[in-house]
């Protein structure tokens, strides 16, 4: 605010100093030249008034104009509405002014009859007003659409006609014939005034910024309705987080129909509609994933043999993954990368399923870490959490992810997680923990190594760090009697076990 008082200071300073000094000479100029000796040059004296009295007229103007333009539109009515005055309006403000200025000196400085001027300029203009017809259609239908306030600079419209294709875009600015919109292959297209005005309008933009669409897919009908919710509805976010930004508005979704290859489902979102072209392939995009990663896939037409959603989750409908599919889906985190298939099964086996609706807390910052977490299905974000945190957690949870390894350092949790959608998360607990670690003796030595390659605190040389969180992780989780573990070669000879 302050920097635009400032360039319309700038702006009106040299128009209001040039006024003031011509109509100081214009009111002094008589007998200020007649008081040093040009009283004979009446002539002289007669042209430098027209010249001081029109440009006095003039510069008035001038100030006038800016007044107009840099105060009251671009201060006062820009910042009640919320957008930038039309061109047209300052276009058709500083040729009133204007025209009020040369009536002014014709009548005031010429002393010449305004009637006789008035009548010649109408028969002018009726003459320039058939030439121009279209012209001042355009012009005309320009000042109605800023009148009417049907489209504003800076709003999303999208205009049509019965049996014309659609245009989508941005409006840019309204002139005096034209109006241009940019539209969303980023070409200008440029449309007579007359013309534009004769469309069907969409705004986008009013009342509200955002708009709701919706995408539909189907899937298998044997999967629950709730599951299939919650897995749609994650994908849905997901996209739209990374389109929108993290104050979108959570999707949800609905029913759409019933069909002979499976259930209709309708994702509904809402965004501004600069971010709807994107959106939908975006978030059937995420979907598709969120889907692959449980198991599942879009419906095809039934048949008698088996449905390939019947892949990690062995039915369609099932509560979480067998085990070889969880082995293989913690396989694929940084954490247990390099271990063996027969260690994680026995981990996967020791897992337990947990089900939590939108909004509920999964771990609290500052409780001691119990179990550690695998994302199945569904969405949770995380906040930014204490500086001092060794891992903190990324700020969105999406299926694949695990969280919390405070529990494998015997610390408290530095972040808060919630969940933004219904999750499916694998919880393993300190049992579960503590059977993988018994199953052999490199075992932990992998997970230690593991999380200090994912750890952010860089202070000390890796292989101190991982002597150091390993002891912590064999008091934690200490071996059966015959079963220590050797060194983890830091030229030390076997890590003591604290336990």
């Amino acid at each position: 605010m302050k920097e635009g008082l400032r360039r319309a200071a700038g702006k009106l300073t040299a128009p209001f100093v040039i006024t003031l000094v011509v109509l100081f000479g214009f009111y002094l100029g008589g007998d200020s030249f007649q008081g040093f000796g040009l009283a004979a040059m009446d002539s002289t004296r007669r042209v430098l008034k027209y010249v001081l009295g029109v440009a006095a007229f003039l510069s008035l103007a001038v100030l006038v104009q800016r007044i107009v333009q840099y105060v009251i539109f671009d201060g006062i009515v820009a910042s009640a509405t919320g957008s930038p005055v039309p061109k047209l309006l300052s276009q058709i403000s500083g040729l009133v002014i204007f025209g009020i200025a040369v009536s002014a000196c014709a009548g005031i400085v010429f002393e010449q009859d305004l009637t006789v001027l008035w009548a010649a300029s109408g028969v002018a203009g009726l003459v320039l007003g058939m030439a121009l017809r279209e012209l001042l259609q355009d012009v005309f239908a320009g000042i109605a659409l800023n009148i009417d306030r049907a489209i504003r600079i800076g709003e999303y419209i999208q205009i049509h006609r019965s049996g014309d294709s659609k245009i989508s875009g941005q409006v840019l600015e309204i002139s005096w014939r034209t109006t241009r919109v940019r539209d969303f292959m980023g070409d200008l297209v440029i449309f007579p005034n007359s013309k534009f005005s004769a469309f069907t309008i969409t705004n986008f933009s009013q009342p509200e910024a955002n708009s709701f669409r919706f995408v539909t897919l189907t899937l298998d009908a044997r999967v629950p309705l709730a599951r299939a919710t919650r897995i749609l509805q994650a994908a849905a976010l997901e996209a739209m987080t990374g389109l929108a930004g993290p104050d979108t508005p959570v999707p949800w979704v609905e029913v759409k129909a019933i069909r002979l290859e499976g259930v209709e489902y309708a994702i509904f979102y809402k965004a501004e509609w600069r971010h709807l072209g994107n959106a939908s392939p975006m978030i059937l995009q995420t979907v598709l994933t969120h889907l692959a990663f449980a198991g599942l896939e879009t419906a095809t037409v039934l048949t008698d043999g088996p449905s390939a959603a019947d892949g990690a989750f062995g039915q369609a409908g099932g509560a979480g993954p067998d085990t070889a599919g969880l082995a293989a889906l913690l396989r694929a985190t940084a954490l247990f990368r390099g271990l063996g298939d027969a260690p994680l099964r026995l981990l996967a086996s020791h897992a337990a399923m947990r089900e939590l609706p939108a909004g509920q807390v999964a771990i609290q910052a500052g409780e001691a870490g119990t179990s550690l977490y695998l994302v199945l299905e569904g969405l949770l974000s995380a906040d930014a959490g204490r500086r001092s945190v060794r891992d903190p957690l990324p700020a969105t949870l999406r299926p694949g992810d695990l969280f919390d390894p405070a529990i494998l350092r015997g610390e408290a949790h530095g972040s808060t997680v919630r969940c933004r959608t219904a999750v499916l998360l694998c919880e393993f607990g300190a049992d579960a923990l503590q059977s993988l670690f018994a199953a052999g003796t490199g075992t932990m030595e992998r997970v230690a190594r593991n999380l200090v390659a994912g750890s952010s605190n860089r202070s000390t040389e890796d292989e101190e760090r991982v002597a150091d969180t390993l002891r912590q992780m064999r008091h934690l989780f200490p071996a059966p009697v015959g079963r220590q573990g050797p060194g983890i070669g830091t030229g030390i000879g076997p890590v003591a076990n604290t336990g």
